[in-house]
């Protein structure tokens, strides 16, 4: 108590004022949290950028694997048979394909490996190997805003005609592009006999104006509007808190025309929603854009909002329209 008596009326001013008082305190704090906020929305936006690239990318890969099908084939990856069947590599690329696009273009990605699977098996045999092939993880096919490549829950209870039902299987999450109009297409034959195949009630191709369809052999030279006017392949939406799988999200990236592989332009593109669900759209988990690859192998990031007239004449192959694409 002496010692403060004997400083100077300054020095005691002084400190007094040396500390934070609690409301300094509390600003400072505040002004901490502000920042903080800031920072991490901005990394959040850097990440969800770079994830959107590597999404491109992704499209970019699979739209030169397309064509370099097409230029191997002289037809654009076939749709395959229906929902009942997976790939079968002893069936070549064709109409006598029972998979997909998605598992014709493997040797094209770099995942031959994956696609020969059962290949010279005994049906029995090939069966098996057939399960374990729709569980085999492909990077380039799944975008990265949404999941990483891995094996998810198989949904679908119904039985497919080539494989034993598996546990988990590898998911798509770009979907190639049916055409304007939704048609179905089925379970497909009940075999792959002669006698089968020609019994079962196929819709008739010519009805189709897409790129892949079931048992589609669509040449880049039957693309009238213009490769650059024309979807091949675009993300899909997918409802992701639909249990049920809903939403096109519940078989395999490996099987037959479905849903799960193949999308329409008879309605806009969505962002994915735990609201909805929708088996024909094509949609993202990205902010307000769906990305699409185009028959001349360009990439585009469409908005959700597309007028609806525009997203149906590019996702028709064949309407004599030519229309801008918006970017």
């Amino acid at each position: 108590m002496f010692f403060a008596q004997c400083l100077p009326k300054a020095t005691i001013q002084q400190r007094r004022h040396s500390a934070f008082t609690l409301v300094e305190l509390l600003v400072v704090i505040a002004i901490i949290g502000v920042l903080i906020g800031l920072l991490l929305s901005a990394v959040q936006a850097a990440r969800e950028a770079a994830r959107r690239m590597q999404c491109n990318n992704n499209l970019k890969q699979i739209g030169l694997a397309i064509q370099l099908h097409e230029n191997s084939h002289r037809h654009l990856p076939t749709g395959g048979w229906g929902n009942a069947w997976v790939g079968d590599p002893n069936y070549g690329f064709g109409q006598q394909q029972p998979g997909g696009w998605v598992f014709s273009i493997l040797p094209y990605l770099e995942q031959d490996n994956v696609r020969q699977q059962g290949s010279g098996l005994p049906p029995a045999t090939r069966r098996l190997a057939l399960q374990r092939m729709l569980a085999s993880n492909v990077s380039t096919l799944n975008c990265p805003s949404r999941r990483s490549a891995g094996a998810f829950p198989y949904l679908s209870i119904h039985p497919l005609r080539n494989s034993d039902l598996p546990e988990s299987a590898a998911k798509s999450d770009y979907a190639v592009n049916g055409g304007s109009l939704q048609i179905n297409s089925g379970e497909g034959p009940d075999s792959h006999s002669d006698a089968d195949v020609r019994a079962y009630d196929w819709p008739p191709l010519n009805d189709f104006n897409g790129v892949s369809f079931v048992r589609s052999r669509i040449r880049l030279a039957e693309i009238a509007d213009g490769l650059s006017n024309t979807y091949v392949v675009g993300e899909k939406y997918v409802n992701q808190w639909d249990p049920t799988g809903f939403g096109g999200d519940d078989q395999s990236m490996f099987i037959g025309d479905d849903a799960d592989i193949r999308r329409w332009g008879s309605g806009p593109p969505l962002s994915d929603s735990r609201d909805l669900d929708n088996r024909r759209a094509f949609g993202s988990r990205h902010a307000g854009v769906c990305g699409f690859v185009f028959a001349d192998g360009s990439v585009h990031n469409i908005a959700f909002d597309i007028d609806q007239t525009t997203h149906e004449l590019l996702s028709n192959r064949c309407d004599g329209k030519v229309v801008a694409v918006p970017d």
